[in-house]
């Protein structure tokens, strides 16, 4: 953030204290006017400095207030510009001697240590700036979707994209941040990834059969011998392991989606707790809830794309209930901060990610957010995948 630091210069002590402290935290701080020239030139520059800052931040001090300090002259410049105002307390106040506008604004006053206090007050300030700003991206971003939205309505157009030689519709779903975990599943965190292709449904039992008979695999899924391919065909496949899940969309030419991946699409920017929203799941929108001592190929699973209601911002489909999906990350509890960036979990461990809910699952266990996992070798009657896809 840029920070103006307006001071004294009988307190440049305490000044420098707090622009180091600041400087730590990665502020671009104007602080040192000694090399500034003189005259004109020298309010000008202060001027647009000023102007040009995110926070004024204001030392009170007897001195500062002064009747003739240039400090009270960068006050008023930071009024009219409309800069937020930080004033600082520099020992004991007399409310009384202050100028009307730092009367009117809540100062920082601090017994111990102060520039640690004034670190931590502009660290809070700017991460509720940030907030702020990506909630206007976000904002912008569902405008320009709703616009993309009604251009393909009005054009007969598909955002729909064959990617995979199993020839299953894929859906683009564009770089950006958003916000990832919701603070009780895991950290709530700001995260950029880079533009993918996600699957918009998830891998059908007649997906699987080709696959299995093109590539010999004899290592069949959990229940398998239960399908009929003449009534299944459309139904998500079950019973697959991490790795069959793997090899099945390496041998399409594709690739898991990672838990970043798969939480942005589900969830896309505005923090929503379902794939369609924050209403509670229902038979429109979701299959869970369902008896688990029901065949899964019979009244267990639901055909892909019947729950059209339930589709992500996106227009995925099914990514909350029906079948847990494989994703590509290692388990872990713990998420390094500085891993912002098209993160992809930790580089190895026991057991690797499942996200989703399934068709037996409650309400509370196919939220957007919610994050399980087994041993790669784990296999399940719940537990099926989907494929995704470098843009590049």
């Amino acid at each position: 953030m840029k920070i103006f630091l307006s001071y004294a210069s009988q307190d440049r002590e305490p000044a420098q204290a707090i622009y180091l402290a600041l400087r730590d935290q990665g502020h671009k701080v104007f602080f040192d006017r000694t090399d500034l020239p003189a005259g004109e030139e020298f309010h000008n520059r202060i001027r647009a400095a000023i102007e040009d800052s995110q926070l004024f931040l204001f030392l009170i001090s007897p001195n500062a207030i002064d009747a003739g300090s240039y400090t009270l002259t960068e006050l008023d410049i930071a009024e009219k510009a409309n800069v937020r105002r930080l004033p600082v307390a520099l020992g004991k106040l007399d409310v009384g001697q202050l100028p009307a506008v730092l009367k009117a604004v809540t100062f920082l006053e601090s017994a111990g240590n102060l520039p640690a206090a004034v670190a931590a007050e502009v660290h809070r300030i700017a991460a509720v700036r940030r907030r702020r700003r990506l909630k206007y991206v976000c904002a912008a971003a569902a405008i320009l979707a709703i616009c993309g939205a009604l251009f393909y309505a009005i054009n007969g157009q598909s955002k729909n994209a064959v990617v995979g030689t199993d020839g299953a519709p894929a859906v683009l779903i564009p770089s950006g941040v958003f916000i990832m975990g919701d603070g009780e599943e895991s950290p709530r965190r700001e995260i950029f990834v880079d533009a993918f292709y996600l699957d918009k449904y998830e891998v059908t039992v007649a997906r699987y059969a080709a696959f299995s008979k093109a590539s010999g695999n004899v290592k069949l899924p959990q229940e398998w011998d239960t399908v009929d391919l003449t009534i299944a065909a459309e139904l998500p496949v079950v019973g697959v392991d991490w790795q069959d899940a793997q090899s099945y969309c390496q041998w399409s030419g594709r690739r898991l989606p990672t838990e970043a991946e798969w939480e942005k699409a589900a969830r896309g920017n505005d923090e929503r707790k379902f794939p369609w929203g924050n209403d509670a799941p229902s038979d429109e929108r979701a299959r869970f809830l369902k008896a688990y001592e029901n065949p899964v190929y019979k009244d267990g699973v639901a055909p892909v794309g019947s729950h059209p209601k339930g589709t992500s911002p996106f227009g995925i489909d099914d990514l909350s209930g029906n079948v847990w999906e494989w994703v590509a990350d290692w388990f872990g509890e713990s998420f390094p901060r500085a891993d912002v960036r098209n993160p992809k979990g930790p580089n190895s461990g026991s057991a690797r990610v499942l996200r989703g809910g399934g068709w037996y699952d409650p309400p509370e266990r196919v939220t957007a957010t919610k994050r399980m996992h087994a041993p790669p070798q784990h296999r399940d009657d719940s537990i099926g995948f989907r494929c995704a896809r470098d843009a590049k």
